[in-house]
């Protein structure tokens, strides 16, 4: 079984815990401590900007949400 614990590390409660929760664990094998990703990645940001500039430059490609919701709820 598998758990997940968040702990918000922007203050220093959460830092003191996480320190804490280290120090209790140590090198035990069966448990792993990682930082989680919260951001956008350089790649996502280029893409999101790519698709922002396809969309700028042709905007006549696009569809409004209302013919993309027609046309899902057609399905």
């Amino acid at each position: 079984m598998n758990y997940t614990i968040k702990i918000a590390d922007n203050n220093k409660d959460g830092e003191k815990l996480i320190m804490q929760i280290k120090e209790l664990v140590g090198d035990n094998p069966f448990v792993s401590i990682y930082e989680e990703e919260t951001g956008l990645s350089d790649d996502m940001v280029q893409e999101l900007d790519r698709r922002y500039e396809q969309v700028i430059k042709n905007p006549q490609d696009g569809k409004s949400w209302e013919e993309v919701k027609k046309d899902l709820l057609s399905r």
